[in-house]
Order: structure tokens, then C-alpha cells, then sequence
């Protein structure tokens, strides 16, 4: 009796699972040619102006003057069309707040910070940016002047695409002097697609399931 009890409770449970997996697979299939993801790293070059405005002002920028893509551009960011060469891509003036009395200020949230103009990937066509989340840089008065380095490090964004982020990414670089060449560097990994991880959150609700039957008929 209790065999037949847990054959059929197992069915029940079977089918149960089975539909909402076959329904997320049935979106998948569906909007796999739909989907964009993104990978690998661009590198933007130009001239950045950093102000000579004392040590450690309450506020201050840095300001992208024309921007290049450099030569270390790999992987996804090589199937752009039109290329990703420098043209129509833009960089907005970082607007700089200190936090407390240091040498560290706030990046405030940029939307977007690097916009790329439209571009199309795969058979998508459509506006591609890098969206700035809130983070913390560090400028350094050289010696004798009131000339400031600043490190951009670890900085977190994301990549928007298509109206929707396709990827997240990481932005570094260094900047030196009242006027220097500047490199970012962005670092991008996919974002995994919703049916994907709802897939994923149901197959280990089964087992879960599975588990606990199992307890309980022993």
C-alpha cells in the first residue's frame, strides 16, 4: 500500500515539475535567436582632462575628450557592425564627490556613461551602452603641484542593449596629469536568461521534493 502511495505521489509530482520545465524550455527554444549576450573586453583611448583644483576639493571632474578603441578589443566586441573603431562612441564627464575629508571620491550613478551609438549584433540592431553603478575612485596630489593622478579601479557597470543588460562589466584605469592619454578597459560576462535560472530553480525544487518523500516513507 504504501509502495502504491509513493509511485503515485511520484507521478504527481513528475508531471507537476514537468510542465513549468517544459513550458520555461518552450520559451527558451523560442527566444534563443532572439537573445544577445556579451563577452569579452574593449579597450577606449583618448585624452582625459583632470583639473588642477587643489588637494582633496570637495568636488571635481574628469573629462573625456575623444575616445579610440584600442587594440586589446576581443571576442563579442569584434562582431559589431558597424565597427567598434571610435566613431559615434561618446564618453560623459565623470562628475566627481569627495566622501569625507580623503582622497576618495564618488563616481554617482551614470546612465549611460559610454554610449555606443546604435550597433547591430547577431540580427539585433539597436542602442548599446555602459551604464556606471555607483563607485569609488582615488585621486593623488603629486608631489610639488596640484596636479592629481586618479585610479579607476574595479568599477562595476552594466551593458544595456536592446533596452535590456546583456551583460555585466568592469571598468580600470589610470589617469595622470592635467592632461593624459587614458585607457579603459571593460570587462563583460553575459547575464544568464531568466528562463535559464527559473529551469534551474525548479529542477532543484524537485529534488528537494524528492528528498523529503523519501524521508518520510522510511
Amino acid at each position: 500500500m504504501i509502495n502504491f502511495k509513493s509511485k503515485l505521489v511520484n507521478a504527481t509530482l513528475a508531471a507537476t515539475f514537468a510542465i513549468p520545465l517544459a513550458t520555461a524550455g518552450m520559451f527558451t527554444s523560442a527566444g534563443s535567436a532572439q537573445a544577445v549576450s556579451l563577452n569579452g573586453s574593449i579597450g577606449l583611448s583618448g585624452t582625459a582632462v583632470v583639473p588642477s583644483d587643489g588637494i582633496n576639493p570637495a568636488s571635481t571632474t574628469i573629462k573625456f575628450k575623444d575616445v579610440n578603441v584600442a587594440s586589446n578589443t576581443s571576442d563579442d566586441f569584434l562582431a559589431f557592425s558597424p565597427t567598434l573603431s571610435g566613431a559615434g562612441i561618446t564618453i560623459n564627464t565623470l562628475n566627481l564627490t569627495r566622501i569625507g575629508t580623503t582622497n576618495t571620491y564618488s563616481t554617482g550613478v551614470y546612465t549611460p556613461f559610454i554610449n555606443f551609438g546604435s550597433r547591430t549584433l547577431g540580427s539585433t540592431t539597436a542602442l548599446l551602452s555602459f551604464d556606471l553603478d555607483d563607485s569609488v575612485v582615488t585621486r593623488i596630489r603629486r608631489s610639488g603641484t596640484d596636479i592629481n593622478d586618479i585610479a579607476l579601479n574595479g568599477i562595476t557597470g552594466k551593458f544595456n542593449f536592446n533596452g535590456k543588460t546583456i551583460a555585466s562589466g568592469n571598468l580600470n584605469a589610470a589617469l595622470s596629469g592635467k592632461a593624459s592619454t587614458y585607457l579603459l578597459t571593460l570587462e563583460a560576462v553575459s547575464v544568464p536568461e531568466p528562463t535559464t535560472m527559473l529551469g534551474l530553480g525548479l529542477v532543484g525544487a524537485g529534488m528537494v521534493m524528492s528528498r523529503r518523500r523519501k524521508s518520510v516513507i522510511q
